[in-house]
Parts: C-alpha cells; sequence; structure tokens
C-alpha cells in the first residue's frame, strides 16, 4: 500500500501541468434594464407606431425630450452610467434625484438633466414589469446568443487581440476585464462606451449592431475607447497632440474624426490577423468610411501600410498629420 502511494507521489510530481487559464480580459454582462433602456432609446429616435406594451408610449416620450434636448447620442453618458448601475428601475429613480440639476453641453448650452432622468425614470418604473413579461424573453435570447458568440469566437483570442493593439497603439492590455454590456437593440450607431461617474467605463453594444466578424469588430472597437480612456503616451493621444497644433487649427471633429478612423482600422486589422484572415472591415462593410470620406483617404492607407510593414509607426503617423494640414480638396 505504501509503495502504491508512493508511486502515485512520483507520477505526480512529473505529470504535466495542468494548462493555464488565460485571464478573462472582458466582463461580459447581460442587464435587462440596460435591455429595456436601450430599446426604448431605439424606439425614441424611430417614427411609427409602438407595440402594445403598457407603459411603453410614455417611456418613449421621456425619451425623446431628453434625447432632443441632449442633442447627441454621445451626451448619454451620465444617463446611460446612472442606469447601467441601478439593478432594476425603482433602482434608477433613486439614482435619477441624485443627479446634477443641470449638465453643461458642447456649444454652450445646458440641459436639465435632474429632471428629464426624473421623468424617464418614474416612466421606467411603469413600463419595466410589462417588459419582462412581454418583450424580454425573445430579449433575452438574442442577448444570450450573442454572449455565446462572444465566448466561444472573441474571448479565448482576447489575449493574442489585445497583444496586437498593445504593439501598434501602444495602448495596455486590459489590466481588469472591460465591462462589455450586450443590449438586444439600441440606438444609432449601436454600440458605445460611456465614461462611468466615478471612474470606469462600459462599453453597451446591441446584438444587432453587425453581423458576423463585423460584429466582432464592433466589441474590440469599443473597449479600444474603455482603454483609451485611461491610458496615456499611445499613439491616439501622441496623433491627437500632433493634430491639435497643425495650423490652421482643424476642428475638433475632424481631428476626432481621423483618430476615430484609426481605431476601425486597427480593430479591423486585429480581427484580421487573430480569428479571420477573410474578415472585411466595417468601416467598409457597414459604410462608416464613406462618412469620414477626408479621413479615410488618409488614414487608412497609411495604417495599414504601417500594420503590413511597409513603413515605420512614426512615418504612418507622419503621412496622416501631413494629410490632415492639407485643406479639403487640396493636392
Amino acid at each position: 500500500m505504501s509503495m502504491s502511494i508512493t508511486l502515485a507521489v512520483l507520477l505526480s510530481l512529473f505529470a504535466a501541468p495542468a494548462p493555464l487559464t488565460a485571464p478573462a480580459l472582458l466582463d461580459v454582462r447581460i442587464d435587462p434594464l440596460m435591455d429595456m433602456h436601450h430599446w426604448v432609446r431605439r424606439l425614441a429616435e424611430r417614427k411609427g407606431e409602438l407595440s402594445a406594451v403598457a407603459g411603453l408610449p410614455d417611456a418613449v416620450a421621456a425619451a425623446r425630450r431628453l434625447d432632443d434636448e441632449l442633442g447627441s447620442p454621445l451626451t448619454w453618458s451620465t444617463i446611460d452610467g446612472a442606469v447601467s448601475g441601478a439593478g432594476n428601475a425603482e433602482g434608477f429613480a433613486k439614482i435619477a434625484v441624485e443627479l446634477p440639476e443641470s449638465m453643461p453641453l458642447p456649444g454652450g448650452r445646458t440641459v436639465r438633466l435632474r429632471e428629464g432622468a426624473m421623468q424617464l425614470a418614474a416612466a421606467y418604473q411603469a413600463l419595466e414589469k410589462p417588459f419582462l413579461a412581454a418583450v424580454w424573453p425573445r430579449h433575452r435570447e438574442a442577448v444570450e446568443t450573442a454572449a455565446a458568440v462572444l465566448r466561444r469566437d472573441l474571448l479565448p483570442k482576447a489575449p493574442a487581440i489585445y497583444a496586437d493593439i498593445a504593439e501598434h497603439l501602444r495602448l495596455p492590455v486590459p489590466a481588469r476585464p472591460i465591462p462589455v454590456v450586450l443590449v438586444a437593440e439600441g440606438p444609432f450607431p449601436g454600440a458605445v462606451t460611456h465614461r462611468l461617474h466615478g471612474g470606469g467605463t462600459v462599453s453597451i453594444v446591441a446584438a444587432n449592431a453587425a453581423q458576423g466578424t463585423q460584429w466582432l469588430e464592433t466589441v474590440v472597437h469599443e473597449t479600444l475607447h474603455a482603454l483609451d480612456v485611461s491610458a496615456e503616451g499611445s499613439v491616439l493621444d501622441e496623433l491627437r497632440d500632433r493634430l491639435g497644433k497643425v495650423e490652421p487649427k482643424g476642428s475638433p471633429k475632424e481631428i476626432h474624426d481621423f483618430v476615430h478612423t484609426l481605431m476601425f482600422v486597427q480593430a479591423a486589422v486585429s480581427i484580421r490577423r487573430v480569428i479571420d484572415p477573410a474578415h472585411k472591415d466595417y468601416g467598409d462593410v457597414n459604410g462608416y468610411y464613406p462618412k469620414v470620406p477626408r479621413a479615410t483617404a488618409v488614414v487608412v492607407p497609411a495604417w495599414r501600410a504601417y500594420l503590413n510593414g511597409e513603413i515605420s509607426r512614426d512615418a504612418a503617423i507622419a503621412r496622416i498629420v501631413d494629410g490632415f494640414a492639407k485643406p479639403p480638396g487640396g493636392g
């Protein structure tokens, strides 16, 4: 008996070590309240008849009022952040009364933030139970299917993807999992990343934001925004700084478009390298690149040339800055 135990101990010493599990780089979440909120926001940007769900008309009306005041999907960050930490409609109502009474917006305007949030929260308290009964079952199926795709196709390869991004954009590999909330539907453009009050970010991606590997690229792209918020000294920071010093100065939107397009190119190439060599850029397939023709004409060929090993990173950045400095339509 003692010999067999000794033999087992000796064999265990020479046994192959158990494979290490790669740390999760994305925290994939499913949240019914967030799903309801983004569904309401999606309906608020549409025209037409609403489905017969009790409380929905009031919720959509409240969202439309806020949308009109906020003026842009990007300025919903405080509201979206409050909803993401609420858990349910009652929780959101408690957070809403603590929000700032007003919030400054670009261009010098202010929005009555607390009043609009409280109206939305009151509407959500009436809508929540009907939504959970009539809508959430099919929405849950959609987001659970999307989550399964992420866990199967993206998470196992996330270390290689973020290593590629770190190498080329000087963005850090996530030190802790990036929160990614999946919803069934969302307002344009279908995915967004917000800073949270008190620190951190949340990336929200609709299951119908894109198809196939373009959807995986969308998730990676949103997490680039999350990394960009906390990183210092990245290529994105360098490019913003250099574009901001070009004379005559370009508009903040032009600078944003050039930096944002670089993020699209990098996310697409990382997906192509790590997941699917046949992957086509979201910018081409889903029409982002044609919306920013000047940035596309400069950034896409310069950054692809760098990623293909044809020029150095410094040379690619210089090409982008030089292209930005040329007047629109100039040679």
